[in-house]
């Protein structure tokens, strides 16, 4: 009898692994470009100033992103309006999502890409998954919310045309078990190609691994790796969650708020700025958390040679639990106006 009830116990758990564990969509479904049927105009060829907005929405959680509290549908629809308010505001002519829901039971199945692309009239999108999964076992110590489909990543809007559109796979933590790292996300760059006037702009997406330093030192090398790949043909914004404070930061380790991580020891940002073709925005400003910043997670690289910075902002707004990056910026092959001096 107990080998009987043993052998039904290590079924059903198989069974739930592969159940929980599974895709939802085709492989040919993790990335893609998408068209929105909407007015927006292109941007005019006499512009030659350009904003960016990067931004982990935290799947329009807020606050409570990454905490065992029941959240209701209303402070999605609430923040997905506080968002998009923002945006009509700043009129960013690309923005960057990570951690963006494509319809998920955690977040009351609202598709916050296309939702946000249609009240904002972008008519251009690209989409990366990295979380399609059945049961997620996150945030720890709420086991009711692990059970529904969630289908989140990454991804981008533009008011101009996306020539192409990629999802590179960065490497997990090998001391995660292979159970954990079937559930866990995968970290991702994604890369854009934009067609922009008599430019293409090419734009790396990232979010980088939060809880194993060593492992997100490795993924810093393959982003920098993708960068070098296009340097020296296009101008190159890689932007995004790094998941890691400057090499200066004055507190580097013991936040209540991210016990899990010590970033101590972390080199992912020396390893990016000690490389002389690319410069940082603004280091100094805190993106993390919301509801009380004290610290810097958030980035956005460019190569110098063919960049020109112009400014960079972090608006404070809580429908997530970061605030966006906002970077304005021209070409340097371009004649500079006195607004861009």
């Amino acid at each position: 009898m107990a080998v009987i009830l043993l052998s039904l116990i290590s079924i059903l758990l198989v069974t739930f692994y592969f159940w929980g564990s599974a895709k939802t969509i085709p492989s040919n479904q993790l990335s893609e470009i998408v068209r929105f049927s909407t007015n927006q105009p292109l941007i005019p060829p006499e512009q030659k100033v350009f904003t960016l907005m990067t931004f982990n929405i935290g799947y329009l959680s807020g606050i409570y992103n990454n905490r065992p509290v029941k959240t209701t549908k209303s402070l999605f629809e609430n923040n997905l309006n506080s968002f998009t308010r923002l945006v009509d505001q700043i009129q960013p002519d690309f923005i960057q999502f990570q951690e963006i829901d494509f319809a998920s039971h955690r977040s009351y199945f609202i598709d916050q890409f296309r939702e946000t692309a249609e009240k904002t009239r972008y008519g251009f999108g690209a989409r990366a998954i990295n979380w399609d999964k059945r049961y997620v076992p996150f945030p720890f110590g709420f086991p009711s919310v692990h059970f529904g489909k969630i289908l989140s990543g990454q991804a981008v809007l533009s008011r101009n045309p996306i020539l192409y559109a990629e999802r590179i796979v960065l490497e997990k933590p090998k001391s995660n078990t292979f159970i954990y790292n079937a559930f866990y996300l995968d970290r991702l760059a994604q890369v854009v190609k934009i067609k922009l006037n008599n430019h293409i702009l090419v734009i790396i997406n990232v979010h980088l691994e939060a809880f194993h330093t060593q492992t997100r030192e490795k993924q810093a090398h393959s982003v920098l790796d993708i960068f070098h790949k296009y340097k020296n043909e296009f101008p190159v914004i890689l932007c995004g969650d790094f998941n890691t404070v400057p090499p200066n930061a004055p507190s580097k380790k013991n936040f209540t708020d991210e016990p899990e991580t010590d970033f101590s020891s972390d080199r992912t940002l020396d390893i990016l700025l000690n490389d002389i073709s690319l410069e940082a925005a603004e280091l100094s400003i805190l993106t993390f958390p919301s509801d009380k910043p004290t610290r810097k997670l958030d980035y956005i690289f460019f190569n110098k040679d063919k960049i020109h910075p112009i400014e960079i902002t972090a608006p404070k707004i809580t429908c997530s639990d970061h605030y966006p990056l906002v970077f304005k910026f021209s070409f340097k092959d371009e004649k500079k106006t006195e607004k861009d001096s």
